[in-house]
């Protein structure tokens, strides 16, 4: 992994400025610093590739650049390893360096943390530990000031540009297109974007990824996501202005083989109606069981996180009120998934068009099965768009009864059938 990230060695400081489509073209500068659970498997995968490193666990393979706080321009973090004499940090600022090492020589003495410029140079500076032993830095997880880690953003880049993520925050950021700085905007917590570059952002949060929803409208988040170097305690992440600076409260990575809400676009706008009774989710979570032929519209449709289904908003034609129902779409999954495991399937549940238009149901029936009722005079086709659960059958004479058994404690539904019309001639409940 350490050998992938030798690459911000590579790179220009002017490299890892990038802004929102809605700036203008300006000198870049830093932004001001004003600025349901994923599978373990992914958790996993980006603990590995954002390890948070301690002083005492630093590299040469390590990378940072200059990003002072308003405090770090006042007082003179560097100095330098020439002539030892105290840096501006106004002279460094946006300076690549790499990390060169460090001397200890005693619990408080010469105690030095060495980098050189990413340039062929090589300049030398050094920062001093100001107190104590370099150990209590390593323990208290402290590090050098005004210095923004490069390598995370390097990996980031790698792995998150092009991928889709889910927004967990409400507030994000835009670039200002007035010059510096940054305007800060509210986005719908769950909105699906996705990742479209990755930049320098802050000592404190030094990932900017800046994402894309499906209007086209890029905003960013400053992020935290090895936390190596970034100057705060694990505690003071929970304070307000740092609570949604880290990836995991900022953004939420949709499952590997789910497909972004917009793919089902097609699908939304549709008018459909039900093929057998099912049942739906109200705003408030109460079950609605939907009668065969009932007319609904979708109006949304949002990808579920690690999995294949999505959650699908329906519209009540008549009542116009909306449910939820988690279904799957054939066409949208991996070719030779076994469907037989799942039993909410789009297709067998709902069908385009005129309920009236479906074999075997009469016009005059069609208010009876909608209202979830069987009459006598019905078809056994019409029988099952409101009963599609298992039955058992039994035959007399001129007769045979479909005997479907209420499997939570409720009345058992008996529908009898003339054999020569196949219609019901009578139907009844009982315990």
């Amino acid at each position: 992994m350490l050998t992938t990230l030798t690459m911000c060695a590579q790179r220009k400081a002017s490299d890892y400025f990038v802004k929102t489509n809605n700036a203008k073209e300006v000198t870049q500068k830093a932004v001001p610093d004003s600025t349901k659970e994923l599978k373990e498997t992914t958790r996993n995968i980006m603990n590995d590739l954002f390890p948070r490193l301690s002083l005492c666990d630093w590299t040469d393979t390590m990378a940072f650049m200059v990003m002072p706080d308003k405090q770090d321009l006042v007082v003179r973090i560097f100095k330098d390893g020439i002539n030892n004499e105290r840096m501006s940090t106004t002279q460094l600022r946006h300076k690549i360096l790499k990390y060169a090492g460090r001397t200890y020589k005693g619990s408080t003495e010469d105690n030095r943390i060495y980098f050189v410029t990413d340039d062929a140079e090589k300049h030398p500076y050094y920062f001093e530990v100001p107190s104590g032993s370099f150990e209590d830095y390593c323990v208290l997880k402290l590090g050098v000031p005004s210095l923004a880690y490069l390598n995370d953003i390097e990996t980031a880049r790698k792995v998150l540009i092009g991928k889709t993520l889910i927004t967990k925050a409400t507030s994000y950021w835009v670039d200002a297109n007035y010059g510096e700085g940054a305007d800060e905007i509210v986005v719908p917590m769950d909105t699906e974007v996705k990742v479209v570059n990755v930049g320098i952002g802050t000592r404190k949060f030094p990932v900017k990824i800046i994402v894309e929803d499906e209007n086209k409208k890029q905003f960013f988040q400053n992020v935290a996501i090895s936390r190596t170097n970034s100057g705060i305690r694990d505690d003071e992440f929970n304070i307000m202005d740092n609570q949604n600076h880290t990836f995991d409260t900022a953004f939420d990575m949709l499952g590997d083989f789910a497909l972004p809400s917009w793919h089902y676009k097609d699908y939304v706008g549709k008018t459909v109606f039900t093929l057998r009774t099912t049942n739906m989710l109200s705003s408030h979570n109460d079950v609605y069981r939907a009668p065969a032929l009932t007319s609904f519209k979708i109006i949304a449709i949002k990808s579920l996180r690690d999995k294949y289904s999505v959650k699908m908003t329906l519209q009540h034609v008549k009542t116009k009120v909306n449910y939820t129902k988690e279904v799957f779409i054939k066409n949208k999954l991996p070719n030779g998934l076994n469907l037989g495991e799942f039993d909410n399937i789009f297709e067998n549940l709902f069908a385009e068009g005129n309920p009236s238009s479906v074999k075997g149901v009469s016009k005059a029936h069609l208010e009876s099965i909608s209202q979830g009722k069987i009459q006598k005079g019905f078809s056994e086709a019409e029988v099952l768009l409101v009963r599609s659960d298992s039955h058992e059958v039994t035959h007399n004479n001129k007769t045979y009864t479909w005997l479907f058994k209420d499997s939570e404690g409720g009345n058992d539904l008996r529908v009898t059938f003339d054999k020569r019309t196949k219609c019901v001639v009578s139907f009844s409940e009982s315990r």
